[in-house]
């Protein structure tokens, strides 16, 4: 997504100045400052009237995910998981979308970088990601893609990433921007993006 971004400023002719935050910072932060773009952000009915909405990049599915020792065998509900400890981003939909299904041991965190060695510490049961993204963490942990699994989907969170700027920006930054992005979309550079970390990632898991 990040080099997503990076095509499109340079598509709607600015350089980026990018600053990476927890996440229930950037959202206050995107929320109240104009001219603020924020990214990735999942574009919900709740989170719709704050903001102006850019576009969105196709993303895989979402997983609950644990060791593969104690999850031999994918689940068929995620009800049946709901008081073990799952790992969450603070403030995120993910986290709203489970405590409203009455997860009650949620272990909402800022950063997300320890969450595979919490997982192998049995500090945690469960953590949330598609699944380029938990082998590109634990690649960067050092451990074994292999010894996790995926043990339900969470098919509701199943939706695209999108980029948006607070409500309260530019008309003419935000109409510069949305030409920008259909731009990239339709002169193949978003899908030429997607499919390079796609390779990379396959490539890489071999």
């Amino acid at each position: 997504m990040t080099e997503v971004v990076h095509a499109l400023c340079k598509q709607a002719g600015d350089i980026p100045d990018i600053s990476v935050m927890p996440w229930a910072r950037a959202y206050q932060t995107a929320v109240t400052t104009k001219n603020t773009l924020i990214y990735s952000i999942v574009h919900t009915e709740a989170r719709r009237p704050y903001f102006h909405w850019i576009g969105e990049v196709k993303t895989d599915p979402i997983y609950l995910w644990g060791l593969a020792r104690r999850f031999p065998a994918q689940s068929d509900s995620l009800m049946l998981l709901k008081n073990h400890r799952v790992a969450v981003l603070r403030g995120s939909n993910v986290a709203q979308y489970l405590a409203k299904r009455q997860f009650s041991h949620l272990k909402p965190l800022s950063y997300e970088d320890q969450l595979l060695r919490m997982l192998e510490k049995d500090r945690l049961d469960l953590v949330i990601g598609t699944e380029q993204t938990i082998w590109q963490r634990a690649n960067k942990a050092g451990i074994d893609f292999n010894t996790l699994a995926k043990v339900v989907e969470l098919t509701e969170l199943n939706t695209n990433l999108s980029i948006a700027f607070n409500i309260a920006s530019d008309p003419k930054l935000v109409a510069r921007y949305r030409d920008a992005f259909s731009t990239i979309s339709s002169n193949g550079k978003l899908a030429g993006i997607q499919q390079k970390w796609f390779d990379y990632i396959q490539v890489a898991k071999q």
